[in-house]
């Protein structure tokens, strides 16, 4: 059985910047920042990562957990009005909705997620594109600051769903990110780059990426025979 660790911004959704607009209301509302995110590169990053280094980026470089936790719920519950508001700019990207629906339910793979965000704006970002279905666990931001332990808790929870164990040369994780590519590897698993956000295939395969593709319409055929799904 393969198991497909997806992360979701550049990889499975665009959300024009939902996120990004959600994070600078929730910095403004909880501690007064504006423009939070100004020069902040969020991509590949966990959440709590990226509240710590806006934090740091002012010069504040300890600070406390209950802040950091106040921003983030913060965050969340501006996050489903700025997702509607990029109702004309939110996208599922290309080959994800056909991928998901032809393979889903088949007893020799299992989707589930690998994404930095926090599992309940991780569950509003994906509910406009009708992905949520698909994805009934994963690991998240609100699991581990580190990308790489959050792959990890992926892992385990789909072997606490399907009651077996996932050989690593049987795991993929698919991300548009060097970071997601790196904790994949750290992780022990296979890992397919696809460059649908800020990185070209060039720079997923740098990264270590066992496979970079354009994306999951063009890259279609070579991913299912990286995966041996094909």
């Amino acid at each position: 059985m393969k198991l497909l660790l997806f992360d979701i911004d550049g990889t499975l959704i665009l959300t024009g910047g939902a996120g990004a607009r959600a994070l600078n209301r929730a910095f403004h509302q909880v501690v007064g920042i504006e423009n939070a995110m100004e020069a902040i590169r969020p991509h590949g990053k966990t959440d709590p990562a990226i509240v710590r280094e806006i934090f740091s980026a002012r010069g504040q470089d300890d600070v406390d957990l209950a802040v950091v936790s106040r921003i983030l719920d913060a965050y969340v519950g501006f996050l489903a009005s700025e997702v509607r508001t990029s109702s004309g700019k939110y996208r599922v990207l290309p080959g994800i909705l056909s991928f998901l629906e032809e393979f889903s339910g088949r007893d020799s793979v299992a989707f589930g997620l690998a994404t930095g965000n926090v599992e309940d704006g991780a569950r509003i970002k994906l509910e406009p594109g009708n992905l949520n279905p698909y994805f009934s666990f994963g690991g998240y931001g609100s699991d581990a600051e580190n990308r790489t332990h959050l792959v990890q808790k992926a892992a385990e929870r789909a072997s606490h769903k399907y009651g077996r164990g996932f050989d690593p040369g049987s795991t993929f994780v698919i991300g548009d990110t060097p970071f997601d590519i790196r904790a994949g590897r750290e992780a022990g698993f296979q890992t397919v780059g696809v460059a649908t956000g800020d990185h070209s295939m060039e720079d997923l395969e740098a990264s270590g990426a066992g496979l970079a593709i354009p994306d999951l319409a063009q890259g279609r055929d070579q991913f299912l025979r990286f995966t041996r799904m094909s």
